[in-house]
């Protein structure tokens, strides 16, 4: 029986989509999950959570016309709040957005989640590897699943297991927003909370579904100059992250966890 609470992160002026994916938990025979209404950016462009968006911070580092649109700091703060419940009941949590789609060894991922959480506090649980392109390395099991540690990026931020320590670190990480919230949830080499993904995943993203809370970056062609300084904070991020990955791998060795 599962014990974490589910959450599920949907526009509640889409009933259509909550019935979608209330249909996979249904049919699957799972219980307990409940939907947060998701935050909108067009209609609350005056969200207090906002204030954390810092556009010159933004512009220096992506440059200037990529402002975060207001639907992407809406799924920001829908996340965000998500990480406060978690943090501030002490309890975990399971995300999930209402695009996603629930494979059928979702009830045995239940099943193992406590021994998941206690192996690592942040879990990814849906899919995305792009052969050749997305390394990993596995850093355990726990019963069906292979736990693997993403070196790079994941994508999107469909589905997760959240222990409160791992809320905890993605507020503090998130204090200041600069990027979208599943690029600044990738920053592990940042904020300190592991690229964690189960294999095999037990959720999949519709794509055939577009997102109501994101939407896409309007974008015009940027100056040398803001050419130039993306780059650099491209290759100082890429230092950054090896320079991590060397570490991890140190520690993992010293205490005997390799795979």
């Amino acid at each position: 029986m599962n014990t974490i609470p589910i959450r599920i992160i949907s526009l509640a002026s889409r009933p259509d989509r909550r019935q979608r994916i209330a249909g996979q938990f249904d049919r699957l025979g799972i219980s307990g999950y409940s939907f947060l209404d998701a935050v909108n950016g067009r209609q609350r462009p005056d969200h207090p959570l906002f204030a954390h968006y810092d556009p010159v911070a933004r512009a220096r580092v992506r440059g200037r016309g990529r402002d975060l649109m207001p639907s992407q700091l809406g799924c920001f703060a829908s996340h965000y709040l998500l990480w406060q419940e978690c943090a501030d009941s002490g309890r975990p949590l399971i995300v999930v957005e209402d695009d996603a789609i629930l494979k059928g060894n979702f009830p045995d991922m239940l099943e193992h989640a406590q021994a998941l959480l206690g192996a690592w506090p942040f879990i990814w649980l849906h899919e995305y590897d792009r052969p050749g392109r997305d390394a990993f390395t596995l850093v355990g099991r726990v019963g069906p699943f292979a736990l693997t540690r993403k070196l790079k990026r994941h994508s999107c931020s469909v589905a997760y297991l959240l222990a409160p320590e791992g809320a905890r670190a993605l507020l503090d990480g998130g204090r200041t927003w600069i990027y979208p919230v599943d690029d600044m949830m990738f920053r592990f080499y940042e904020h300190g909370v592991e690229n964690i993904a189960i294999r095999p995943a037990c959720v999949a993203q519709d794509h055939e579904s577009p997102s109501d809370i994101t939407g896409a970056d309007a974008e015009s062609p940027l100056p040398l100059t803001d050419k130039v300084r993306r780059e650099a904070y491209k290759a100082r991020d890429t230092v950054w992250r090896l320079l991590h990955n060397i570490r991890f791998r140190i520690h993992h060795h010293h205490h005997g966890l390799s795979a």
